[in-house]
């Protein structure tokens, strides 16, 4: 039989009594409160609360066991407040509040106290219409939890610096099979980490106000190194000349080490500037232009190197967007690279979206492509 008040078990002492039974480790306060049915009419098992000590702790715990089950009086309702209350005293061994689950049912919020990380940032991303696929994408790469603790945020960079640091010796190895295991893998940078966190953070403070799914953004307090963006230095003949001296440097000792051919581009890759980005002078740039001359897509590296085009926003350039007459150019587009295929979209700014001035061997230089790539068409036409 189901009860709503207080009962004591009959070995419990009570003062005055006479010739008791009691012991000092049997006999505590217990409750044993009405509950709602499921949904299909059947009972449910009755959700009885024992161990207390006296009757006040036991009296207050179900009174507020009672104001939870009266804060709305449709049976479905009740039956999730039930079900919140069996959940939540598996967990923490205590109910939840009372004020918080007033909240959450006047609002009509789930009282599903479980949502992970993972199923938050799946609504998370599906309120967030306004962002490009490449930021939705990225979003989506930072978070991979299902719990979430201080401890586990700042578990996960540290193991991503070990990881970083198997790339590395990966790298370095004279097996080539490890080197194979870390070809398409790059260490995740300080910024990179800020930015995984700062998608964490942002993603946590949406349930934390709009939600109220959690109380504290445990994204917040975790330290990370520091992330300053890395002084732009300028390719001056001294730094020209000493880098050219370590890769050459590098080279012999790799030859050494290897026995055999240096792939160049991990001789690029892996002889160390004097800043990760550097900055050339106009002249290396012309001399890179004319090296390029004879290049199909000399006009796109002429557009960025010269009218400070992303790579994104050179590629996606549309014909009908320029007027040569008129030396312009409408940047409205971009193609960027999402896994292992292209999406085209708009520019990631407004400020983005913009018509560039376009100089006299520019123009000469498009007017060249635009006639050679007809050229291709009609040959791929006849081809086909």
């Amino acid at each position: 039989m189901l009860v709503d008040e207080p009962f004591v078990c009959p070995q419990l002492r009570r003062s005055g009594g006479k010739g008791e039974r009691w012991s000092t480790t049997h006999g505590r306060w217990a409750y044993q409160p009405e509950s709602p049915a499921h949904a299909d009419g059947q009972r449910r098992n009755p959700l009885r609360r024992q161990g207390f000590t006296t009757l006040e702790e036991v009296e207050a715990e179900l009174e507020q066991a009672r104001a939870l089950l009266a804060l709305d009086e449709d049976p479905q309702v009740q039956r999730k407040i039930t079900e919140l209350m069996l959940a939540v005293l598996k967990d923490t061994r205590a109910l939840p509040p009372v004020a918080e689950v007033r909240r959450k049912v006047r609002t009509h919020q789930d009282l599903n106290p479980t949502v992970t990380v993972a199923e938050w940032m799946t609504e998370f991303l599906r309120r967030k219409r306004k962002i490009d696929q490449t930021t939705r994408r990225s979003y989506e790469a930072h978070i991979r939890l299902d719990r979430l603790r201080v401890s586990d945020i700042a578990g996960m960079f540290d193991a991503i610096e070990e990881f970083n640091d198997v790339i590395t010796t990966a790298r370095a190895s004279n097996d080539p099979e490890q080197r194979a295991k870390v070809r398409y893998r790059r260490p995740v940078g300080p910024s990179t980490m800020h930015r995984i966190r700062a998608t964490l953070r942002h993603a946590l403070n949406i349930a934390i106000k709009q939600d109220r799914l959690i109380d504290f953004n445990p994204a917040a307090v975790v330290e990370l190194p520091d992330a300053d963006r890395p002084k732009a230095l300028v390719w001056t003949d001294e730094r020209v000349a000493a880098w050219n001296h370590d890769l050459h440097q590098w080279l012999i000792a790799e030859q050494r080490r290897r026995g055999g051919r240096v792939n160049p581009t991990n001789a690029y890759i892996s002889t160390p500037r004097p800043s990760s980005v550097m900055v050339w002078t106009p002249a290396h740039t012309s001399a890179f232009l004319a090296q390029a001359a004879g290049h199909r897509l000399v006009v796109l590296y002429r557009l960025i190197a010269l009218r400070g085009l992303r790579r994104g926003e050179a590629v996606g350039l549309r014909w009908k967007d320029i007027d040569l007459n008129a030396g312009t150019a409408g940047v409205h587009w971009q193609i960027t690279q999402l896994g292992w295929e292209t999406i085209q979209g708009k520019p990631k700014t407004e400020a983005s979206d913009r018509t560039i001035a376009l100089d006299a061997e520019t123009v000469a230089a498009l007017r060249t492509h635009r006639k050679a790539q007809a050229a291709e068409h009609l040959a791929a036409g006849r081809r086909g």
